[in-house]
C-alpha cells in the first residue's frame, strides 16, 4: 500500500492532487487484497484463543480504522478537485488548505466544562499524516495475516498426513472391531483445535514433537491393523496349519521320549526329564481359536495376537522336543563314539604288538565292562580310554618297540 506524505511537487497543488489520486486507486487494490487474504477469512471466520486471539483484537480494529480512513481520504480528494474546479485565488486556498494544513478531524474530546458549554480539544491531521496512518495500519494488519497464515499453513502440512493414516486407520479399525483408534482421533482433535484456532502458537510452541509422537503412535497402531487384517485375510490357511504342526510336535515328542529311555537304560547319567507334553494344551488353545472363544479381548486384533501367540508357542515347543531329543541322542552317540575309538586304539596297539601287555590289558577289561555292560558309564570310560591312549603313544616311541 502506497499512499504517503509529501510536499507538493514544484508543478504545483494540480500535480500533488493527481498524484493523490493515482495512491487512493493503489491503496483501494491493497485494500481490497487485504480483505482477500486466506488469513481475514480464517480470523473471521470462527473463535480465536491465546495470542492469536489478542493480536486479531488490535488488528481487527486496526482494519476498520482503514476502511473509515480510507473513506475519509477520498471525500477530503473529492473536496480538492471540488476546489480546484473553482477559479479564483479562494479555491487554490481552498486546496492547499485540503493538501496541506491539518484540515482532518480525527479525535474530539472536551477538556473543560463551562456555564455556556463544554470546551473541545479537537485533533486535526493533515492528508499526508492521514495516509502514513494508513500505512502504518496496513503494515500491522498484513504483518498479522502473514503471520496466521504461515502458522496455519504449517500446522496443516504437518498434520494432514498423520490424519489422512488415521482415518484409513479408523475405517479398517471399525472393520476389524476394534476401538483403540478413539483416543487417537481426539488426540488429533485436540490438537487441531488448538492450533487452528491460535495459528501463531505454531511459532510460539511448536507442536513437533507431538506429533512426533502421535505419528508413532498411529504408524505402531495401523502396522497392528494390518497385520490383524492379513491375519483376517489368511485366517483359514493360518488356522489349518497350526493342526499338523501340533501333531508333529506330539509325534516328535513321542520319538524323544523313547530315546531319552533307551539312553537312561544304556548310560550311566542323572535322570532325564521327559520332554514337556504340550500339545493338549495347544490343542485346547487352538479348539477355542477354531471356535470363536478366545480368553481376553475382541476383535480381529486379538484373534490375531492369539494366533501368532499359539504359533509362536507350538514352535516353542517343537525347539524344546528337539532340545529335549538331542539330548538323550547325544549321550548314545557319545557311547557309540567312545567304543568306535575303543577299537581304534585296540587295532593300534595290535600292530605296535603291544596289545598284550598286562597294563594294557587291565585297561582293555576296564573299558569293555565300562562300555559294553548295561548302563554305560561314559565318564569312567572316558578316563580309562586316555589313560588308554597315554600308554599307548609310550609304546609307541619306546626304544625296541618292533618296526
Amino acid at each position: 500500500m502506497t499512499g504517503g506524505s509529501g510536499r507538493a511537487p514544484t508543478g504545483g497543488l494540480e500535480a500533488e492532487l493527481a498524484q493523490r489520486d493515482a495512491a487512493a486507486g493503489r491503496m483501494a487494490t491493497s485494500l481490497v487484497e487485504l480483505d482477500a487474504h486466506p488469513a481475514h477469512a480464517l480470523l473471521s471466520a470462527g473463535p480465536l484463543t491465546g495470542r492469536t486471539a489478542r493480536e486479531w483484537d488490535g488488528a481487527r480494529a486496526d482494519l476498520a480504522g482503514l476502511w473509515r480512513d480510507f473513506d475519509t481520504y477520498r471525500q477530503v480528494l473529492g473536496a480538492a478537485r471540488d476546489a480546484l474546479a473553482r477559479a479564483g485565488s479562494a479555491g487554490e486556498a481552498e486546496l492547499h488548505r485540503l493538501l496541506h494544513e491539518p484540515s482532518i478531524e480525527v479525535g474530539r474530546a472536551v477538556v473543560e466544562r463551562r456555564l455556556t458549554g463544554a470546551v473541545e480539544r479537537i485533533e486535526s491531521i493533515t492528508l499526508g499524516e492521514l495516509a502514513d496512518r494508513m500505512e502504518a495500519a496496513f503494515d500491522r494488519v498484513h504483518e498479522l495475516f502473514v503471520a496466521v497464515h504461515a502458522g496455519h499453513e504449517r500446522f496443516l502440512a504437518a498434520i494432514g498426513p498423520l490424519a489422512e493414516r488415521l482415518r484409513t486407520g479408523r475405517e479398517l479399525a471399525a472393520e476389524l472391531g476394534d476401538p483403540r483408534t478413539a483416543e487417537l482421533t481426539a488426540r488429533v482433535e485436540e490438537l487441531t483445535a488448538r492450533y487452528t484456532t491460535d495459528p501463531l502458537a505454531v511459532a510460539d510452541a511448536p507442536p513437533d514433537a507431538a506429533l512426533a509422537e502421535l505419528a508413532a503412535r498411529v504408524d505402531t497402531l495401523t502396522t497392528d491393523l494390518g497385520r490383524a487384517a492379513a491375519a483376517r485375510d489368511g485366517w483359514q490357511v493360518r488356522l489349518a496349519g497350526v493342526g499338523p504342526a501340533i501333531a508333529e510336535v506330539e509325534a516328535a515328542r513321542g520319538a524323544a521320549e523313547q530315546v531319552r529311555l533307551r539312553a537312561q537304560e544304556l548310560v550311566v547319567t542323572a535322570p532325564l526329564d521327559p520332554p514337556p507334553e504340550s500339545a493338549p494344551a495347544l490343542r485346547g488353545v487352538l479348539a477355542a481359536l477354531t471356535d470363536g472363544r478366545l480368553p481376553s479381548g475382541r476383535g480381529w486384533p486379538a484373534r490375531a495376537r492369539a494366533l501368532t501367540d499359539l504359533e509362536a508357542d507350538v514352535h516353542a515347543a517343537a525347539a524344546e522336543v528337539r532340545t529335549a531329543h538331542a539330548l538323550a541322542e547325544g549321550l548314545l552317540e557319545r557311547r557309540t563314539e567312545l567304543r568306535g575309538r575303543f577299537e581304534a586304539y585296540r587295532a593300534k596297539a595290535g600292530r605296535l604288538g603291544i596289545a598284550e601287555r598286562p597294563d594294557l590289558l587291565a585297561l582293555d577289561t576296564d573299558i569293555r565292562r565300562l562300555l559294553w555292560t548295561r548302563p554305560a558309564d561314559l565318564a569312567a570310560a572316558t578316563r580309562a580310554l586316555v589313560s588308554y591312549q597315554r600308554l599307548l603313544a609310550a609304546g609307541e616311541s619306546a626304544p625296541g618297540r618292533p618296526a
